[in-house]
């Protein structure tokens, strides 16, 4: 939610809390009271959501893919030094460019980038294998490396399906907020039209104008129009 959404939730609370205090007035009213139910229920929807999204965190997955990624990185990092080894002692000119670099070359850049380095890495790997085993170059050392990077993915997919239902419950939050409205607005011309103490309305009008800075007519600007 966005601070207009809060000043205005924060408004008809106080709202609701009027119409608490006032219940003797309206409670036989069934128009007023079908009202204040439908607000009621949308409040409590709210409050539903808002815990949820709140659970919806991203932190934890962005944090969890760094760590990830740092790993994969130190790792992919030892796994070239072995290559770059080889690769000199066997004069392969062209390969030692590709092998021989340090984990900031290897970490440097978007993380596309990084991941892409070590997917070449371990795919030079993969390939001279037969050769590498003097150098202590094993398989399993090559399938940690695969399977960081399918954990990095996973990190990343996982953080963009929590992304996704945070934005679905705000937008959900924000019909709610939107369906309020409308009771309130309904709300004022009941409590001016139906109720005769003058005293409660002007209660009900103060209440009413608090932090409202949303859309839709409250009780000031109608009196303007």
């Amino acid at each position: 939610m966005n601070q207009s959404e809060f000043n205005f939730l924060n408004m008809s609370d106080r709202v609701m809390s009027h119409m608490l205090v006032g219940k003797l007035l309206w409670e036989n009213d069934p128009e007023i009271v079908e009202v204040v139910e439908v607000i009621k229920q949308q409040r409590n929807d709210i409050t539903a959501k808002g815990a949820l999204e709140a659970g919806l965190s991203g932190k934890g997955h962005t944090s969890a893919k760094d760590n990830t990624l740092d790993t994969l990185a130190a790792k992919t990092c030892k796994l070239s030094k072995k290559i770059s080894a080889y690769a000199k002692k066997k004069g392969l000119l062209e390969l030692i460019p590709l092998v021989n670099v340090s984990l900031s070359t290897i970490s440097r850049g978007p993380e596309k980038e990084v991941i892409n380095r070590c997917n070449a890495i371990k795919d030079i790997a993969v390939k001279h294998i037969e050769n590498l085993a003097s150098f202590s170059v094993k398989n399993d050392e090559i399938e940690l490396i695969e399977k960081l990077i399918s954990e990095y993915q996973n990190h990343i997919d996982n953080r963009s399906n929590t992304n996704i239902s945070k934005s679905s419950s705000g937008e959900d939050i924000s019909n709610d907020i939107g369906v309020i409205r409308h009771q309130l607005d309904i709300l004022d011309d009941l409590v001016e039209g139906s109720l005769e103490d003058n005293t409660f309305i002007r209660g009900y009008r103060v209440a009413r104008l608090i932090d409202d800075y949303g859309k839709g007519k409250t009780l000031k600007n109608k009196d303007e129009e």
